[in-house]
């Protein structure tokens, strides 16, 4: 029987006539052989300890089932050092945390132009360009693709300003975007800075470079010229698209955004890290968290000591 139901059986007896002495009463007496019946304050205090218990299993249920849902934002890793050159030519930046639940999480890497002056303010004009249009432009609105398309733009745009009509084409940089968002990741890119993904032990580029070879390697297979000649020509590793050259002749956009997975590790680096580390020595990096994995690269790096090493920068995402 409930509570409440004894406390209305209590509650009705006081209302009965009085009963002959010919029937047995079984009801508990209290001092002076009266019936005991329950203080009028212990249903209410009884209804509403049962509500404030229901409210605290509620809360700790829906919030125990929000963090299990959730997310942990995703970890960044960092490398940028000069290398043998006299100069650093590279820049890179990532986007501000608290702009990661709006904008997404927005990573740049340019790489100025090996042996042409003002590489380093080409690559710094670049990605500041890119940094503030994302900060203050509408990012949060606009569909990811448009977004990355609308940043090359500004950065474009504004290293051709910077070098004038005169210079146009005699100083570069390259460009490689990644924008994480809503469980995605999006990508751009312009030049022979590469980004990859480390998923499952496999390390895949996701961009494709612009870069003389490959034109010379279609003139091979068309016919023109030795597929071996397109390989080890002089100017193979040139650059066919890059900021600064004036209107861009490629560019390169995934056709679809890579949808991640946990634990996935994205790199955006520059040539001077891919140059210098085997894919092998690469993917034994990526295994650690992203701090470990740019920091376990610059080691690899700097024990190899190659002559001439050039700037290298990476910037690395796990998911």
């Amino acid at each position: 029987m409930t509570a409440e139901n004894i406390y209305l059986s209590a509650a009705g007896a006081a209302a009965e006539p009085e009963v002959t002495e010919s029937v047995e009463s079984h009801a508990p007496t209290g001092e002076g052989g009266a019936a005991a019946a329950l203080p009028v304050w212990f249903l209410p205090a009884v209804l509403v300890l049962a509500a404030v218990a229901a409210a605290a299993a509620a809360w700790l249920f829906f919030r125990k089932r929000r963090r299990a849902g959730a997310k942990p934002a995703p970890l960044v890793g960092k490398l940028h050092e000069q290398g043998a050159r006299d100069s650093q030519q590279d820049s890179f930046s990532v986007s501000p945390a608290e702009l990661e639940a709006t904008h997404g999480l927005l990573v740049a890497v340019a790489d100025g132009m090996g042996g042409l002056s003002d590489g380093d303010r080409v690559s710094q004009t670049a990605v500041s360009a890119v940094m503030d249009s994302f900060i203050c432009g509408g990012a949060a609105d606009t569909l990811p693709e448009q977004t990355l398309l609308e940043l090359l733009r500004c950065a474009n745009s504004a290293v051709n300003r910077l070098l004038g009509y005169r210079r146009i084409g005699q100083c570069g940089s390259t460009m490689v975007l990644g924008l994480l968002k809503d469980g995605c990741f999006y990508f751009l890119s312009v030049g022979d800075s590469r980004i990859c993904l480390y998923r499952d032990g496999a390390l895949t580029q996701l961009n494709r470079e612009h870069i003389y070879r490959r034109e010379l390697e279609l003139l091979a297979v068309n016919g023109e010229g030795s597929i071996a000649e397109a390989a080890s020509h002089p100017r193979a590793a040139g650059l066919t698209s890059y900021l600064g050259m004036g209107q861009l002749k490629y560019i390169d956009q995934g056709d679809a955004p890579v949808r991640v997975l946990e634990g996935d590790r994205f790199v955006l680096m520059s040539d001077g890290v891919y140059n210098a580390l085997s894919a092998s020595e690469l993917g034994s990096a990526l295994e650690l968290s992203a701090p470990e994995a740019a920091a376990a690269m610059d080691a690899a790096i700097k024990a190899h000591d190659w002559p001439g090493q050039d700037n290298y920068t990476a910037v690395v995402i796990q998911c």
